[in-house]
């Protein structure tokens, strides 16, 4: 029988210190595994001071228990398909060192975080009912188990579970999502995020050149990137294509690239769109004596389509390639990643965000595509919403660039994860960028990025040439600035409204973009008299209401 202390707080000392002696942990080395600083972790151990809620989730998280166990609570025990209720499936082997740790939230739940914990344990481990064959399995073999629950808000639970690593194939990013997603059958969990154990990490061949990679084969150093995405989606022949391209390249951007929905049509087939994309970039190369290059999309039907589409632009000597990597499965994914590595293409993921962040959350599909082996990716801007969204887009960034990510759960990253030396993958940061924009971004992201500003280069006054001219004198001087030692967040405007007295471009994109504007997800430009007979109107709403409840009417009886 399981005894409770009668003071919490007294007993947490004693708990702590009878853990860390097991474990042969002494105080300086908790400090540096869960962040926790010397001077609290001393005062807790002392019990002078009762720990908040964040320092202890951090301390139960490096030392491998549960946060009952810190606070002499019985520990949250897991049934699974041959146990009976209640009956404790301990199994020590499966730790966070060798197994997959995944973490869900359950939004709108009336279950209390044991019936959550048992509800995903029974998922992930196929026991929703006793079978004959339960007497058959083997005791030895490890089994997912929960490991913490807790509600985290109003009808709200999250529930963290472990995966033996021999579940997953080597390097198989599939593999990975398939076991994680067992405990989201019928259970209406999201996967918020998957820590991968160093053991599996290794199998992982990751992006083939990565950021590095990237600034090598562009040659640009010292600064972010500068991309435009093609304008219109849809309408231009691959010639007038073409010249658009050119007239980004010779601008300034370093690259342009397709957007997602740009395959192949009828007036701009993809063979004939890559053949002139090539000869822009060539020509605009030859003219600037700076190395520019069209990322062109490959999204097709089948994998072997995709391949040969690579394999075109690659004979055109263009050095990048993009996929929806949400449309065309991870799968496929991984092996264009390993198609690109092998012919000296870098690869570039696209469109995932809006197909799959009903499941999977962003900062989760951040790290997955760099595990694929994705050298770019495009992400939302760190400059939209509030603070909180803030904090997570760099959350985001930190998945796809940190060596070793650690756990911050405000940014989304609800534990570490540690990457052997994979390459990092550039950021491709999008969300309708202009000039007035570059200050917070550079301070936010520093200089390995990609500044994704279509809309600026496009839709300048003058034309794309002078929006590309804008947006590299702007990137140029808030750099410069920076070096002088400005802080870019406090004296970005003054330096944009300095270097405009020496580029009539970047002053007319200035006055021309109002300050602090995004330039996509808005409703710019639009003939709203060309809408009418196609918008139903509130009024209209409520006609038709009418109309169909009085044609559903039935007669009246007139005897």
């Amino acid at each position: 029988m399981t005894t409770h202390p009668t003071d919490p707080d007294k007993a947490l000392p004693d708990v702590l210190k009878s853990v860390m002696d097991t474990q042969d942990v002494n105080a300086a080395e908790l400090s540096r595994r869960s962040g926790v600083s010397m001077a609290s972790l001393s005062r807790i151990l002392s019990g002078q001071v009762n720990p908040s809620i964040s320092n202890m989730w951090k301390i139960s998280r490096a030392l491998e228990v549960s946060l009952d166990t810190l606070m002499g609570e019985p520990p949250l025990h897991a049934v699974d398909g041959g146990a009976a209720a209640g009956t404790a499936t301990h199994t020590p082997e499966l730790t966070m060192s060798n197994g997959i740790a995944a973490s869900y939230v359950l939004e709108n739940t009336d279950k209390t975080p044991e019936e959550a914990a048992q509800l995903l344990t029974n998922a992930a481990n196929g026991s929703w009912v006793h079978s004959w064959t339960d007497q058959y399995v083997d005791s030895s073999i490890l089994s997912p188990k929960a490991i913490q629950s807790r509600q985290i808000g109003t009808k709200r639970l999250q529930v963290d579970m472990l995966f033996p690593h021999d579940m997953v194939e080597s390097g198989s990013v599939v593999g990975l999502l398939s076991v994680a997603s067992a405990s989201i059958t019928s259970t209406g969990a999201k996967l918020l995020d998957v820590r991968i154990p160093e053991l599996l990490v290794r199998t992982f061949a990751g992006p083939a050149f990565g950021m590095r990679g990237l600034r090598d084969a562009m040659n640009k150093h010292g600064r972010p990137l500068l991309s435009a995405t093609m304008r219109p989606m849809n309408g231009l022949s691959p010639k007038m294509y073409g010249r658009a391209i050119y007239e980004a390249l010779q601008g300034g951007v370093d690259l342009t690239c397709d957007p997602t929905l740009l395959h192949s049509i009828p007036c701009n087939s993809w063979r004939e769109r890559f053949r002139y994309a090539s000869e822009a970039a060539h020509a605009a190369t030859a003219e600037t004596n700076e190395y520019k290059t069209h990322v062109a999309n490959i999204t097709a039907a089948t994998l072997d389509n995709m391949i040969d589409r690579a394999e075109w632009a690659k004979d055109l000597d263009m050095g990048a390639v993009m996929v929806d990597s949400g449309a065309i499965g991870w799968a496929a994914l991984q092996s264009l990643a390993k198609w690109c590595g092998s012919n000296e293409m870098l690869l570039c993921a696209m469109g995932g965000r809006a197909l799959n962040g009903d499941m999977l959350s962003e900062q989760l599909q951040a790290k997955l595509l760099r595990f694929a082996g994705c050298d770019m990716a495009s992400i939302g801007s760190p400059l939209r919403g509030n603070v909180g969204n803030r904090r997570f887009a760099l959350g985001i960034v930190s998945s796809l660039r940190d060596q070793e990510a650690s756990s911050s759960p405000e940014k989304g990253q609800q534990f570490d994860q540690p990457t052997r030396g994979l390459k990092a993958t550039c950021p491709a940061v999008g969300g309708g960028h202009n000039p007035w924009h570059f200050p917070r971004l550079i301070d936010a992201l520093g200089d390995d990025c990609l500044i994704q500003c279509g809309g600026s280069v496009m839709g300048h006054p003058w034309g794309s040439t002078a929006g590309a001219k804008a947006n590299r004198v702007a990137v140029e001087a808030l750099v410069q600035g920076r070096g002088e030692g400005l802080n870019l967040n406090v004296d970005g405007r003054t330096i944009l409204q300095r270097a405009q007295r020496y580029s009539p471009e970047l002053k007319a994109a200035l006055d021309h973009w109002q300050e602090g504007s995004f330039l996509f997800g808005v409703v710019s430009g639009a003939n709203i008299r060309s809408l009418e007979g196609q918008v139903i109107t509130p009024d209209q709403t409520s006609s038709i209401t009418s109309l169909h409840s009085v044609r559903h009417t039935p007669p009246e009886d007139e005897s």
